[in-house]
């Protein structure tokens, strides 16, 4: 995207210090305060339209070169209340291949390549914390029988059979989940629906979607 800026918007010393302040943003994108990332994403999107198959956004090229000037101590980013160019004739258009998804009963916006969650599926983990409580239980010496730990879970016998099930799960089928980067499509009426889970972890993820 600099490189759609017109050299002679800058001097020298500007278009270095503007190609500085880039790469240490992208270096330290990841660890950049949330009220920052936004305030840079405010500065510089211009247009942001959504279709059924991509997302369309719009970039001012200007703008950018504005903000990274006025922002070199990216820390304090979020607190600069620097004017940036109207002049959006620069404008980056940039197209993101995206689909709606059918997750559960819900209708998802997934953005291709991209496996990232806002939060985690709180339904997903709250089943499996449940598996987690119901088979600390049944595996300990001297333990209830499944019936009686269904039963004081106020849950059927053959529901708590597939709940136990996924204290089998592959430890990174677990952090995934725990971390909102599941595929889109596993959803806990899915994981609980499959009543023939494999227990070999590579099966599992095949089985699950994540390879």
């Amino acid at each position: 995207m600099l490189n759609a800026i017109p050299a002679g918007e800058h001097d020298a010393l500007a278009q270095r210090t503007t190609r500085n302040a880039a790469a240490a943003l992208s270096a330290r994108w990841n660890l950049l305060a949330t009220e920052a990332m936004h305030a840079m994403i405010r500065a510089v999107v211009v247009r942001i339209q959504v279709h059924a198959d991509r997302v369309d956004l719009e970039l001012s090229a200007a703008r950018l070169a504005t903000w990274l000037l006025n922002n070199c101590s990216l820390d304090a980013a979020y607190q600069s209340n620097a004017q940036v160019d109207d002049d959006v004739a620069d404008a980056v258009r940039l197209n993101i291949p995206a689909r709606l998804k059918r997750t559960g009963k819900e209708m998802r916006f997934v953005v291709d390549g991209s496996r990232d969650s806002a939060a985690a599926d709180t339904s997903l983990v709250k089943l499996l914390l449940r598996a987690q409580k119901i088979g600390s239980r049944l595996f300990k010496a001297g333990a209830p029988t499944l019936e009686e730990i269904a039963r004081e879970e106020g849950i059927v016998p053959s529901y708590a059979t597939r709940v136990v099930r996924l204290t089998f799960l592959a430890p990174d089928i677990v952090a995934a989940i725990l971390a909102g980067k599941q595929p889109p499509e596993l959803t806990s009426n899915k994981l609980m629906a499959d009543t023939r889970l494999p227990l070999d972890w590579r099966e599992q993820r095949a089985a699950l979607g994540f390879v």
